[in-house]
């Protein structure tokens, strides 16, 4: 089990950041997204500087990715024929509940009947 999980679990150092050398020129939003850019590959480079971070974000969100594919391609067809089968099921459960009642009233007509006309 671990070796499969080795097989997966490759992760690879991070370099150190770097700001980007043509920061004086850039403008106000160009710089700002470098900056935001810069600190957040440094706070990454922190946490984990030889990239399990990054390799375990990596593999959930190839997991992620197959567990969505089937629940937004199969689940709403599952929930469907459920949906109809749900549906059969009550009127099946509607015609066996008349179908009960009939022999009842059945009876009931011909010992009326018996009763008023003595036979």
């Amino acid at each position: 089990m671990i070796d499969r999980i080795e097989e997966f679990w490759q992760p690879k150092p991070i370099t150190p950041p770097t700001v980007d050398p043509d920061l004086e020129r850039m403008n106000g939003p160009q710089r700002a997204a470098e900056v935001m850019r810069h600190s957040i590959l440094s706070v990454e480079y922190w946490l984990s500087p030889l990239g399990r971070v990054r390799e375990w974000f990596r593999l959930n969100s190839k997991l992620s990715m197959w567990l969505l594919i089937p629940g937004v391609l199969v689940l709403p067809l599952v929930t469907w024929i459920l949906y109809l089968v749900a549906g059969w099921v009550m009127m099946i459960v509607g015609i066996a509940g008349h179908l009960i009642v009939l022999p009842v009233a059945v009876v009931v007509v011909v010992g009326v009947l018996r009763i008023i006309f003595g036979k």
